[in-house]
């Protein structure tokens, strides 16, 4: 989650290289968002692992 919003995490050899957030508004998507901004992303500590429900 990123801004309370769902969001990807996306790894290039093991380092952060950005982060997708989607933005929904009733149950649709209404943005997608990719920050790769060394300086904004420095404060992503931890993902969490997806799993099937």
């Amino acid at each position: 989650m990123v801004n309370g919003n769902p969001a990807l995490l996306v790894r290039l050899d093991g380092e952060i290289d950005g982060v997708m957030a989607i933005r929904v508004e009733d149950a649709r998507i209404t943005g997608l968002y990719y920050v790769r901004n060394p300086e904004k992303l420095s404060h992503v500590a931890s993902a969490t692992p997806l799993t099937l429900r």
